[in-house]
């Protein structure tokens, strides 16, 4: 009766101690899928100014973005430091409870940035024409994006990493 107890507690400690260590597993392959969602800014007005914010097909593209991602997680929400990107987010900042970190599109080591601080999480980064492209070409580790037409605005591209490694990237139209 002794040994029969003991086997039992030896197999019921083996079972628990297997299923936390399944569960380890799983959370750590969990928390090392990067997920990065990039894309230009919605339409702009054309008045001349430096920081135009965005037309009225713009702003009905932002809210069609701010519904897009609701049953998705995500972390962070990046935008240059100009209104037409900042308006192109803002329902999906509001949406999901967030505050738009601004970033320097211009900066190199935004890609590195992302890749090492933000594993893990999923993240919107929002930009222009020319960063955007240069940033995901930057992120994949291969020149494969030019710079986007002036007139579109509905390329979205989402960028899978297992740890430090590209497993998907795709490219939308929204």
């Amino acid at each position: 009766m002794k040994k029969n107890i003991l086997l039992t507690f030896l197999l019921f400690s083996f079972v628990f101690l297997t299923a936390q260590n399944d569960i380890k597993k799983t959370e750590i392959g969990k928390n090392n899928v990067t997920k990065i969602i990039l894309l230009r800014h919605a339409e702009k007005v054309l008045d001349g100014t430096k920081d135009p914010k965005l037309t009225s097909e713009g702003e009905k593209r932002a809210e069609r973005l701010g519904f897009m991602f609701l049953d998705i997680k995500i972390d962070k929400i990046f935008s240059s430091p100009y209104t037409r990107t900042k308006m192109t987010v803002a329902k999906l900042a509001e949406n999901k409870n967030l505050e738009i970190e601004e970033y320097d599109p211009k900066d190199l080591a935004f890609a590195k940035y992302l890749q090492e601080k933000e594993q893990g999480k999923t993240s919107v980064i929002v930009g222009h024409s020319n960063s955007i492209p240069k940033l995901v070409n930057q992120l994949i580790g291969e020149e494969k994006f030019n710079q986007l037409n002036e007139e579109v605005y509905s390329k979205i591209w989402i960028l899978t990493f297992s740890n430090d490694t590209l497993i998907d990237c795709s490219l939308f139209n929204f």
